[in-house]
């Protein structure tokens, strides 16, 4: 993709300070290892990276001007803002241009983005529109489908996967719209068709600081919102109650009670997948879904809705759900008793353990952790939640950063009521304790991970999948 532009006409009526002498774009980065002669770099300050720090490796690379928050004495032209960050998205919509020929549709929420997310995708690949996906798991952009680096990429790439995507020929771009993307203007350029909201309970409290703070930033997606844009939110969330009082061009209601346009009748709840009766306002439709859990039919839901409200057919929704299968770390069945969940907050892991219970003819098993560096309040949340909705607990370590596990640990334990926890720091250990105690009708949850094939300890990703030491422990 060869796109060039001048200096001058890309920060036209954008900025009033005149250019010393101008000079042809032919990329824009904010990552300097990937600067490529002509590029425009933006210094922007990150979690542990300030990419000021960088200026001088990336013009060294090619950079032919940089963006900066601060006058740097540099031999190419430098444009100075107040924030680099928030510039990115105007000048890469620009860029790359405004893709009316797709259809947005932006997912946020606290839990079951990524389920939801897959979901959509999948009935619109079924409905042939050729769908891009950008989420937790993997970004996916025509045949091509690679690793996510984040749940939302930073602007730049956002805009440069839009523009990938409609070279490909896609109608329609699916995105996870996270809560740090849409405080940290991400997303801030791109006009919506459809905002999903999926419901809201507490995480990301070290980032947000509150969750009024944390509620907002995901309440920010419905600004969003083309003109004539839909909103399809969950009824059954308080919040949707805050969300009905936005001003907003049209609001689709999901929920499983009460008077939502979009609900469902659980007719079978299975280890096998759910069966449930879609009523799609007056119109009634029975749908088999492989994934688990009673928790997933807001996900269908949701999914049901913004399909029905792109005009997709019943029968192609219908299809294309019964073949979705498996996705990633989600409520994921690696042996015969053994499920692996990427549930992180208080409220995920307790639909994960209620969903599970369903099924269990002996005893319930949890192996789980707190992320070291994140919110710490959350912790003796998720151990009181786990001695309450599990017979046995086993607390190990989940990504520590630059805490210790053990502190991590006891913060955990400190919302244990009872005596059913056992305490292993080493997460393969706890895993392989687990399928050690566990008998032919138990039911083990190893929630957390999910997807994710790493440990992060202080600065480094040591490899490490769940599912691979579940499935040397259990032969599968």
């Amino acid at each position: 993709m060869h796109i060039n532009m001048q200096l001058s006409e890309l920060f036209d009526h954008i900025i009033d300070s005149p250019f010393t002498h101008d000079v042809d774009v032919t990329s824009l980065e904010f990552d300097s290892r990937r600067i490529t002669p002509g590029a425009l770099f933006f210094a922007i300050k990150g979690e542990r990276f300030d990419g000021h720090l960088f200026v001088d490796d990336a013009i060294t690379r090619g950079a032919a001007a940089v963006v900066v928050e601060r006058p740097l004495h540099v031999d190419v032209p430098s444009v100075v803002v107040k924030d680099a960050r928030a510039i990115m998205g105007r000048l890469a919509q620009r860029f790359y241009g405004s893709f009316d020929g797709l259809t947005t549709i932006g997912i946020t929420g606290t839990n079951g983005k990524t389920t939801t997310a897959f979901l959509i995708h999948a009935i619109l690949k079924a409905a042939g529109m050729k769908p891009g996906l950008l989420g937790t798991i993997w970004y996916i952009i025509g045949d091509i489908q690679t690793p996510a680096e984040r749940t939302t990429p930073e602007s730049l790439d956002v805009f440069k996967a839009l523009a990938q995507a409609e070279r490909k020929g896609a109608q329609a771009m699916v995105m996870e719209v996270s809560s740090h993307a849409l405080s940290l203007h991400r997303v801030d350029d791109i006009v919506f068709d459809i905002a999903v909201f999926t419901n809201l309970s507490q995480d990301h409290l070290d980032f947000h600081g509150t969750i009024d703070a944390y509620k907002r930033a995901k309440l920010h997606l419905f600004d969003l919102l083309k003109e004539q844009g839909c909103a399809l939110i969950n009824q059954d969330d308080p919040v949707s109650k805050e969300i009905k009082r936005l001003s907003i061009p049209r609001i689709v209601t999901y929920g499983v009670t009460g008077s939502a346009d979009c609900t469902a009748a659980i007719i079978k709840d299975t280890i096998d997948g759910l069966t449930l009766d879609i009523h799609w306002f007056d119109q009634r439709h029975r749908i088999v879904s492989p994934l688990l859990g009673t928790y997933n039919t807001y996900n269908l839901l949701a999914a049901c809705a913004t399909a029905r409200v792109l005009g997709i057919d019943m029968a192609v929704i219908i299809r294309a759900v019964m073949g979705m299968t498996r996705i990633p770390g989600r409520m994921e069945r690696v042996a015969s008793n053994v499920f692996v969940d990427y549930a992180h907050t208080p409220d995920a892991i307790k639909n994960a353990l209620i969903a599970l219970r369903r099924y269990c003819a002996g005893r319930l098993f949890i192996v789980f952790g707190c992320g070291g560096d994140r919110d710490k309040s959350k912790r003796p949340l998720m151990g009181r939640i786990a001695s309450d909705y599990a017979d046995h607990a086993i607390v190990t370590s989940d990504n520590p950063r630059h805490e210790d596990p053990r502190r991590v640990i006891d913060d955990i334990t400190k919302g244990i009521v009872n005596k059913n926890a056992t305490v292993i720091v080493d997460r393969a250990e706890a895993i392989a304790r687990a399928c050690t105690m566990a008998r032919e009708d138990d039911i083990i949850l190893v929630a957390g991970k999910g997807h994710e094939a790493y440990q992060i300890i202080g600065d480094k990703r040591i490899a490490f999948d769940d599912a691979e030491v579940i499935r040397g422990c259990t032969g599968n």
